[in-house]
């Protein structure tokens, strides 16, 4: 739904932006709701850890915590592409390339939050044997990789880490749900 913005500055990308704009829109729709799926999933997953008080419920409520605290900024910045075409449309071009230039900031620092908590949600889950062993050590894999990547350009960090995390949440979700009784 998005055009490719990979290293593109502000009034590129606003241009590519304008171009695919109902892609845009709808894609800005699915991914706000996309995204609170996601983080309200991965929140309730390490709430469901926290039964004790042992090392492993500590740092299932640490990183329940810290995906809470991406929550709302997060769930906003997946409509920044909207709002930079509304603001060009309405009032000017300068201030759609300053809200798309501002979610670039906040998109990486909260990339590295949300790395952290996968990464500490991933060490929690292989401790407690949530799910198979191999899947929770891909998931904290994968938040080491998105940590990486806000540090190195090397898009295997980008791969590894996103997409890693992704994959391992569709299945720990079916797990999920096929073990519910």
């Amino acid at each position: 739904f998005f055009p490719d913005n990979y290293q593109l500055n502000a009034g590129e990308e606003l241009a590519k932006l304008a171009e695919s704009k109902n892609s845009v829109v709808l894609g800005g729709y699915l991914a706000t709701i996309s995204t609170a799926v996601m983080i309200l999933g991965l929140y309730f997953l390490a709430k469901t850890i926290n039964t004790d008080k042992s090392i492993s419920s500590n740092l299932a409520e640490i990183s329940g915590l810290l995906i809470l605290l991406t929550f709302p900024i997060l769930v906003g910045l997946q409509g920044t592409g909207i709002a930079a075409l509304d603001a060009a449309d309405r009032i000017d071009a300068g201030l759609a390339q300053g809200i798309l230039e501002g979610a670039r900031g906040w998109d990486t620092s909260l990339s590295f939050i949300m790395g952290i908590s996968w990464f500490i949600l991933g060490i929690a889950l292989t401790m407690k044997k949530k799910f198979y062993t191999v899947i929770s050590a891909i998931f904290a894999i994968a938040g080491v990789s998105a940590i990486l990547d806000n540090f190195v350009e090397f898009e295997i960090f980008a791969l590894i880490g996103w997409m890693g995390g992704f994959l391992s949440m569709v299945i720990m979700g079916i797990l999920t749900v096929m073990n519910k009784d």
